[in-house]
């Protein structure tokens, strides 16, 4: 009698859905909090609702003037006036127009000379209000220099408020060329805003960021990824930071993304601000500058350099994954000897169907690249119905984040009925998962060599991948079931978050890219899944053999 599948396949969907719903707590932020002693996006917020009364760019004379002062006067209260001072520079270095860039700087000083410098920029674009854009860098900073006043600190705390970033980093690069300031700054954090709501992302550090990460993991509820660290670096946009981390200095950028149809509009204002995001800020940021203050090898001011780069992600709220650049080339080439050994031991027993599968293989093949095409042409439609100029890694239309998940389903269900077709033996399922498996492998050790920060995504599946292939070799069924149900897990879990940050980052424009990364994801996820939903005693179910008797 044919033993009963549906329990099986139950298994394997429970671990699926469960894997999702994870997933989307992985960019969790934080509650509000207005407590006393801790940072407050509560006591935040009426800093940036002072700031953000009116659009306050370096052209709107009386407006920008009143954000000055209402920085420095705080500033002045809560560190005394000895401990603000102001940097004026004739823009006219910067552009023709005429008048003063005026740069402020609020010190808590410490033992020890060497400080980390909080940078935010106050002016803001014509039209906007700047409350998030820069307004959540001004509250964070004001709330962290209230919270900091008056401490015996190991080393020292700079708060630079820039002026006319907007107009080109002008205030940045003005500070920059300070080298009696710029000699004693030994950490930088940068904060912006691309949006105004959602997780708070770390998502750009100095080269060569081992020592830079590893003080990264300090930070409560971690966001990052170091795919789009790599990616930004060679995107055209900049921030202060560019300018500081040109000058050579060490440090980490911090931004939102949700949100993008606000930015630089008059939708960046007080009543869209969300104050979890305000929180989120805090809570990565105040743990860093704590440990900074507090401790005295911070006072050499080269602590932070360092011979290489580090790989990491956010595998869960508050589980941050990071492994230096040397570690990942160990593990590349680990999983490779592993999953060589596993092929050999198929081909010796013949437990996978090389050659039968080739002609399947080209079908995936040609499903992927009409995916890709097909995403492209999605794209654009977005754009035309939205009545905007399409671009790559900008196209602003409402509604287009629910119609790109839409379509990236579909392409899914596409994707494993194909699948489904074309792989209906065990021999076939393990021949497609070998086959994921060294596709992955290979971007992994492309990119481990050209753009090492993107390597784990596709390091993990490969790795995973792997796990499952061997156990799918094996008769043990509590073995089997870890072995998919962790692919499954981990493989969610990365790809989930990273593909729905993508999309706020590079919006509906960059479809075909999103779905690339989600399709090279599935040449591992799928196959683990139909194996997962066929697990029997010893091997997996007969049926699989009995669906194709030609591979008999």
């Amino acid at each position: 009698m044919r033993k009963p599948v549906i329990p099986k396949r139950l298994v394997a969907i429970l671990t699926l859905a469960v894997s999702i719903c994870l997933s989307l707590f992985v960019l969790y932020t934080p509650k509000p909090s207005a407590e006393e002693q801790n940072f407050s996006s509560t006591r935040a917020l009426t800093y940036i609702k002072e700031i953000s009364q009116e659009s306050h760019s370096v052209f709107a004379s009386d407006a920008h003037e009143n954000v000055r002062m209402y920085i420095k006067d705080t500033l002045t209260g809560y560190l005394g006036a000895e401990n603000v001072r102001q940097y004026n520079y004739p823009i006219s270095e910067f552009t023709t127009e005429t008048g003063e860039i005026r740069n402020i700087l609020g010190v808590i000083p410490g033992k020890s000379e060497t400080a980390i410098m909080l940078v935010g920029h106050y002016d803001s674009v014509e039209g906007s209000y700047g409350a998030a854009d820069d307004g959540y860098a001004l509250g964070t900073m004001l709330e962290i220099a209230d919270l900091y006043k008056n401490q015996n600190l190991e080393n020292t705390i700079y708060f630079l408020f820039t002026d006319a970033e907007e107009m080109g980093l002008n205030g940045a690069a003005a500070a920059a060329d300070e080298q009696d300031l710029m000699s004693k700054v030994g950490f930088v954090i940068n904060i912006e805003a691309r949006g105004v709501s959602g997780p708070v992302y770390m998502f750009e550090t100095s080269q060569n960021n081992k020592k830079v990460i590893d003080f990264y993991r300090q930070a409560q509820l971690p966001v990052s990824y170091s795919m789009a660290t790599a990616i930004y670096q060679v995107m055209p946009n900049d921030t202060d930071f560019s300018i500081f981390r040109e000058a050579g200095k060490t440090g980490i950028n911090f931004s939102v993304l949700g949100g993008l149809d606000h930015y630089h509009t008059p939708l960046d204002n007080f009543q869209e601000l969300n104050s979890s995001s305000l929180q989120h800020y805090g809570s990565q940021i105040v743990p860093l500058v704590d440990d900074f203050v507090k401790d005295a090898k911070y006072s050499d001011v080269h602590y932070f350099d360092a011979n290489e780069g580090s790989v990491f992600f956010t595998l869960l709220p508050n589980v941050f994954v990071s492994y230096s650049q040397t570690a990942a080339n160990i593990i590349h080439i680990a999983v490779l000897i592993l999953l060589v050994a596993v092929t050999v031991y198929m081909l010796r027993k013949r437990l996978a169907q090389f050659r039968k599968t080739i002609g399947n293989l080209f079908i995936f093949l040609g499903t992927f690249v009409l995916s890709v095409i097909l995403s492209l042409g999605f794209a654009c439609l977005t754009a035309a119905i939205g009545h905007v100029e399409y671009y790559p890694t900008f196209v602003i239309v409402n509604g287009s984040e629910w119609a790109t998940l839409i379509f990236m389903l579909i392409v899914t269900a596409l994707v494993y009925v194909i699948y489904a077709r074309c792989s209906k033996s065990l021999e076939k399922q393990r021949t497609f998962l070998f086959y994921g498996i060294s596709f992955q492998l290979l971007l992994a050790l492309i990119t481990g060599f050209f753009m090492p920060g993107a390597s784990f995504l596709f390091l993990v599946p490969a790795l995973m991948g792997t796990f499952s292939l061997a156990a799918s070799l094996q008769g043990n069924v509590i073995v089997k079931h870890l072995a998919y149900g962790a692919t499954t897990l981990f493989s969610i879990l990365l790809i989930v978050p990273c593909l729905y940050t993508f999309f706020l980052a590079l919006t509906v424009g960059m479809t075909p890219v999103l779905v690339a990364i989600l399709l090279i994801h599935l040449t591992v996820l799928i196959p683990v899944l139909r194996l997962h939903m066929h697990v029997e005693d010893g091997t997996e179910d007969s049926s699989l053999r009995q669906t194709d008797s030609s591979d008999s």
